[in-house]
This record gives C-alpha cells, sequence and structure tokens, in this order.
C-alpha cells in the first residue's frame, strides 16, 4: 500500500514489491523521516512492527536503545497454531551446523491427552558443539504461546541441560520442553557411545 503515500513528496522511494529501505535504526534517506512495519518488509509481523516503532521513536527523541533481538519467533495463527524461532533443519543442514533433533508429541503428555490435542509437536534443534539451542518449532495447541520459553532460554544463552533439570508444572504443554530436551540429550549421549 506504500503507493498511496505519496512518498516523492517526502523525498522517498519504494523499492518495486513497495518496500521503503530503512538504516539499523529505522531511518529512511530523509533522517528525519523513520518507516517501520509492513512497509520495510520481512518480517511484517505486530509484535515486530511494534518494537521496530518502539526503536525508531526512542533513536528520532535521542533516547538511549539497544539493538533489536535477532532472536524474532513467527506465529502463524491457524488452526493448529504453528510457531517457531531460530533456524530451521535445512538451513543447519545448509551451512554444516552439526545439530540434534529432540522432539515432544502432545499425544505423549498428560496435557495433551486432557485437551485432547493428539497432533501437536514441540521440536528442539540442539547444537552438537556447545548444546545451545539453535530452533524450537511448535505445531499444536498454544503455539505462538510455548515458542517463547525456548525465545527466553535461547536469548539468555541457555543449553539444552537447563531444560533438562527444569521443573515444569504437571500437566502443562510447557512440559514438552523437558521432554523433547530429554529426548535431544538421550541421541546426544548415544552418539557419543558410538564415537
Amino acid at each position: 500500500m506504500s503507493e498511496l503515500l505519496h512518498l516523492d513528496a517526502a523525498g522517498l522511494t519504494a523499492d518495486k514489491r513497495g518496500r521503503i529501505v530503512v538504516d539499523e535504526f529505522f531511518r529512511t534517506a530523509v533522517p528525519h523521516i523513520y518507516a517501520v512495519g509492513d512497509v520495510i518488509g520481512f518480517p511484517a509481523l505486530a509484535a515486530t512492527s511494534m518494537e521496530q516503532g518502539r526503536l525508531a521513536a526512542h533513536h528520532a527523541c535521542d533516547e538511549p536503545i539497544h539493538e533489536m533481538q535477532k532472536l524474532q519467533p513467527i506465529g502463524i495463527y491457524s488452526i493448529p497454531e504453528i510457531s517457531f524461532i531460530g533456524k530451521t533443519e535445512d538451513q543447519l543442514t545448509k551451512d554444516n551446523v552439526p545439530f540434534e533433533v529432540g522432539v515432544s508429541r502432545y499425544r505423549e503428555l498428560a496435557r495433551g491427552q486432557i485437551i485432547g490435542d493428539s497432533y501437536g509437536v514441540l521440536k528442539l534443534l540442539v547444537s552438537l558443539d556447545d548444546r545451545s539451542l539453535l530452533g524450537v518449532h511448535v505445531f499444536g495447541t498454544g503455539a505462538t504461546e510455548l515458542v517463547h520459553i525456548g525465545q527466553a532460554v535461547m536469548g539468555c544463552g541457555g543449553t539444552v541441560d537447563y531444560l533438562v533439570d527444569a521443573v515444569f508444572n504437571y500437566p502443562t504443554l510447557a512440559e514438552s520442553y523437558k521432554v523433547a530436551a530429554l529426548d535431544a540429550t538421550n541421541k546426544m549421549r548415544e552418539i557419543d557411545r558410538m564415537s
């Protein structure tokens, strides 16, 4: 919809897809004009756009700001919900990053059985080098809520061991993190035994 903004009147242009180029502070080519959200492109999500706007406003008012977090969750509000953060298996494979996958299926959790979600899955991608979380992928009830646990662990530099040792309320879907973490670490232990 940027063609309706009369960008030329402000001394701005958009690319062929209607996106406006901005710098790391969300300034356009005209330094006193900022742009955020859909008009600058990916990821074009409400939560991301809100944070971009907050950072742009702070910069415009010479308030101290931190760089925008690189880890940003993606949520698809379908039925069932889909959400993820970090890398995918395809990306890690393409980049030759050694990793292990830990999986938890809702049907194997008491909470999943209580709510009747037999298809839900939480998947952790774990670095074989330092045991850090490289990605979290959730498909099922509450996926867009659950992904934030992984986001917090990843953002704080936590490892799969934190999830193994953590106590989660029972019965909850959050418990799927512990189950997936145990799955990944058990597979990693087997790899160690074979080498």
